[in-house]
């Protein structure tokens, strides 16, 4: 959860529809989350390129949380790096999974 809530962070203190349930908005907040959320998106890149799930060899609870994490990052408007292929594959072969689908 705590990888998540920067993402979080970002998207509550920095969107506009958000202005009525985050009173106040803090852009501070928001810019040192978006720094947070791509620091971990830069280590999940590293671990990933030595295993297929974010949590070791199988399909985890991880891989579901870290997927809800980086399919918000438009909302939150942090961009996903393009230099992290890793991430780009797992992100592919996670979402394509039929209890993700479904």
């Amino acid at each position: 959860f705590h990888r998540f809530l920067p993402v979080m962070l970002a998207f509550r203190h920095a969107h506009p529809a958000m202005c009525e349930r985050e009173k106040p908005q803090i852009a501070e907040l928001a810019e040192t989350s978006k720094t947070k959320a791509a620091d971990f998106l830069r280590y999940l890149e590293g671990e990933l390129a030595g295993r297929a799930f974010i949590a070791g060899d199988s399909f985890s609870i991880a891989d579901i949380t870290v997927l809800v994490a980086v399919d918000f990052l438009k909302l939150a408007r942090i961009a996903m790096p393009a230099d992290a292929p890793h991430l780009g594959d797992w992100r592919m072969r996670v979402s394509a999974r039929p209890t993700i689908v479904a």
